[in-house]
């Protein structure tokens, strides 16, 4: 009966810790970035409708703020990412009438924010 018991305890010992690994919760590695634009002249102003360029090395995105002057992107992995803000005149998409820049630093798992002042 010993003979018996002793094996059957490794054997479930082997099979919880086997499932245990199998099970285990993948750590989240997406990372938000919140962008803000505002006047550099009057911070409490946010700037719709910039430009937004976030970039470093072969990462390139590319989009416009909201009505709150805010662009929002998540990332799948943590990096340190250049930011740009332009606002373009109406007349012409050519000529920057307004522009800034910054860095932004992702957080694993997290949303990292930053402003950029346009001048």
């Amino acid at each position: 009966m010993k003979t018996i018991i002793k094996p059957i305890i490794i054997i479930s010992i082997i099979v919880v810790g086997f499932i245990s690994l199998l099970t285990e919760c993948r750590k989240d590695t997406s990372c938000t970035a919140v962008i803000t634009v505002r006047k550099r002249s009057d911070t409490a102003i946010v700037v719709p409708n910039a430009r937004i360029r976030m970039y470093q090395g072969n990462v390139n995105i590319q989009g416009i703020t909201d009505m709150n002057g805010q662009f929002t992107h998540t990332f799948t992995l943590p990096a340190i990412l250049n930011d740009s803000a332009k606002l373009f005149k109406r007349d012409s998409s050519t000529v920057d009438s307004l522009s800034g820049s910054a860095v932004i630093q992702l957080i694993v798992g997290g949303t990292a924010y930053r402003t950029v002042f346009v001048q």
